[in-house]
């Protein structure tokens, strides 16, 4: 058992009520690219995260129904995403209205929640 390590991330999947209305975010928001998925027999979607890593939305209706979340996002499941500059990112979720908190940390890191309060951390390398 010497030999099998963990190599890094391969995809991150989140729940949506619209594949349709959450592709057009994550491509106007985080600017990924559609990828090509195979017929899985339920609606869903693939984005490329970059550095052979994807994002997998699956659709289901009323994915977290009356779940409580966190306000600030730090404190929630999320998973975040390295960028090399941290302003671009604050100005397009200033132009679509949707509120982020900065990181209580102290590093260059914004947190915002997609359409079903999915969260997202961005961070600035």
């Amino acid at each position: 058992m010497n030999d099998a390590v963990v190599k890094g991330v391969d995809h991150v999947s989140l729940l949506v009520k619209s594949t349709e209305q959450s592709v057009e975010f994550y491509q106007s928001i985080l600017g990924l690219e559609l990828l090509e998925r195979p017929g899985l027999g339920f609606p869903g979607a693939w984005l490329s995260l970059g550095e052979n890593q994807t994002l997998h939305l699956l659709e289901l209706p009323n994915p977290y129904g009356s779940i409580k979340r966190p306000e600030h996002g730090g404190r929630d499941q999320h998973f975040a995403l390295s960028v090399s500059g941290i302003a671009v990112f604050k100005q397009r979720l200033d132009c679509k209205g949707i509120v982020y908190t900065e990181s209580r940390s102290g590093r260059k890191a914004l947190f915002f929640k997609d359409l079903d309060s999915n969260v997202i951390e961005l961070f600035e390398i």
